[in-house]
């Protein structure tokens, strides 16, 4: 089934949107002062924050609205949720509506009566943050020293339950010269075969947070370079030591009539507001957690009239000449979201990101001369 929308001065045919995949963000508060973190306010926000929060009876009202309205998947994250005295209530009955449910979490407040819950109500699937392998590193990159030890006592704690564990990590200039030592940690004490996820590109913060990310963000080419040898290591591990990096091309890159379809077949270009939601801490619908600039009231209106009205909030600018003419536009991690976090314009040109892309394109132009080279000698 299709539908009509108007996206500022265009009418736009797109197909049926089903809200399947949703975020619920109970806070934006958090107990860690993370220098690179997206969305955790000023602590002197506090009070406002707290009392303009969706009460537990409001985000249980709203998940069972979501229940009904098809959403199938629920992440439930901040901030910190855990730093909210009623997560225990929120999540037994959050829990009980029978989504495929996620909890993100720093791991740093993890208490018995919150264990007692999870034990009842286990998510299906736990990310816990890991942000340096010493109580040095936390106080450099979270302002908080002791969380080290918290963290790692709440991540054996939470590990004690039947849910997947993912271990996610943010690298920047005060926990760049930790990695190693980040991931030998959580091999050693959570399996050889846990994974560590590192954030790809990290952007400035948005929605009021606080963070000055570009102070300590890596430089793009060590961010690459980075990730690329951490990417190399990883398959080197299930396909051995004959793997050559130089093979590895972009035969993944889509067709770009494929991605005109897929921007002819969604609002923003991707899955935000077709089938992925979030919900703020106070209750606004968003189609993506990163972009704010368009949402729509569920905490007034209700999670079906938020839902059906969030397309007409849409007003979208024309993008950067330069990024329209731009040889690597298929690589790129541009979006909406990550232009107007970076520039303040839903079609501005994200420096940041448009370096990473050409280190990415250069990488990847190797691989393809190698390939070449390769088939001519054949």
């Amino acid at each position: 089934m299709l539908n009509e929308v108007s996206n500022g001065n265009i009418l736009q045919t797109i197909p049926q949107r089903i809200p399947v995949d949703g975020t619920f963000e109970l806070t934006v508060r958090c107990n860690l002062h993370c220098k690179m973190c997206l969305f955790r306010h000023d602590d002197s926000e506090n009070p406002k924050l707290l009392n303009e929060e969706m009460t537990a009876a409001e985000w249980i009202d709203m998940a069972d609205q979501a229940a009904k309205a098809g959403t199938l998947s629920l992440l439930i994250t901040g901030g910190e949720p855990m730093i909210r005295e009623d997560f225990c209530e929120i999540w037994e009955g959050i829990y009980r509506k029978g989504f495929l449910i996620t909890l993100y979490t720093n791991a740093t407040l993890v208490t018995p009566e919150i264990m007692e819950t999870l034990r009842k109500y286990p998510p299906h699937k736990i990310g816990v943050t890991i942000y340096g392998a010493s109580p040095e590193t936390y106080q450099e990159v979270c302002g908080n020293g002791d969380a080290f030890t918290k963290a790692v006592h709440g991540m054996h704690e939470l590990q004690k339950l039947p849910s997947i564990m993912e271990f996610r990590t943010t690298i920047i200039k005060q926990n760049y010269g930790d990695i190693d030592a980040i991931e030998d940690l959580v091999h050693r004490e959570f399996g050889q075969d846990t994974r560590l996820i590192q954030t790809r590109v990290v952007t400035q913060a948005v929605r009021g947070a606080c963070a000055d990310v570009a102070a300590c963000r890596l430089d793009p080419e060590d961010n690459v370079r980075l990730a690329y040898h951490r990417g190399i290591e990883l398959i080197k591990q299930y396909v051995g030591d004959s793997f050559d990096e130089r093979n590895l091309i972009a035969e993944y890159i889509r067709d770009p009539s494929e991605n005109e379809k897929m921007k002819k077949l969604s609002l923003l270009g991707c899955d935000a507001g077709m089938n992925q939601y979030t919900i703020s801490w106070d209750g606004k619908l968003l189609g993506c957690q990163m972009l704010g600039l368009f949402s729509t009231n569920a905490r007034r209106e209700g999670f079906d009239a938020a839902w059906r009205d969030w397309p007409s909030t849409i007003r979208l600018k024309p993008v950067n000449e330069k990024c329209k003419r731009c040889k690597n536009s298929l690589i790129c991690n541009c979006c909406y979201a990550s232009r107007y976090a970076e520039t303040g314009d839903l079609g501005g040109l994200p420096e940041y990101v448009c370096r990473d892309t050409e280190i990415v394109s250069r990488l990847l132009e190797k691989g393809r001369e190698k390939k070449w080279t390769q088939k001519k000698n054949m």
